[in-house]
């Protein structure tokens, strides 16, 4: 499978800037519009079946990514590019695993932000 990385609500600008990245290095790029939520990640990115039906999916405003089929090292040029290009962070970053390849866009959110949360707060204790 090729690399790709699976954009959730990134704005025009950012996107742009992201697309010449992965373009550079060779990740495809997949936007992924809130109709879409409700699929599991897994589906999107090529790895399972899209399923017949789905329950409606909790839309979420924060942005995220979710890289896929990256080849060793790809996951650090790729993060190196974005500080190199000066490109916005996105907090919520998650890679493709087997465990979160049936989960919705909605319920991998919940589980990085979550994440990321307690990241934060342990950061502010010490």
């Amino acid at each position: 499978m090729n690399p790709m990385v699976l954009c959730y609500n990134l704005q025009p600008e950012k996107l742009g800037r992201l697309r010449v990245l992965a373009l550079r290095l060779g990740i495809g790029v997949r936007v992924v519009e809130p109709d879409k939520f409700a699929l599991p990640v897994g589906a999107l990115a090529g790895v399972l079946e899209t399923p017949a039906t789905v329950e409606p999916a909790e839309p979420f405003a924060d942005e995220m990514l979710v890289m896929a089929h990256f080849r060793p090292g790809m996951l650090d040029a790729f993060l190196n590019g974005f500080r190199q290009s000066r490109i916005p962070s996105v907090k919520l970053k998650a890679m493709l695993t087997e465990t979160n390849a049936a989960w919705s866009a909605a319920r991998l959110h919940r589980e990085i932000r979550a994440e990321h949360e307690q990241m934060e707060a342990m950061r502010k204790q010490k």
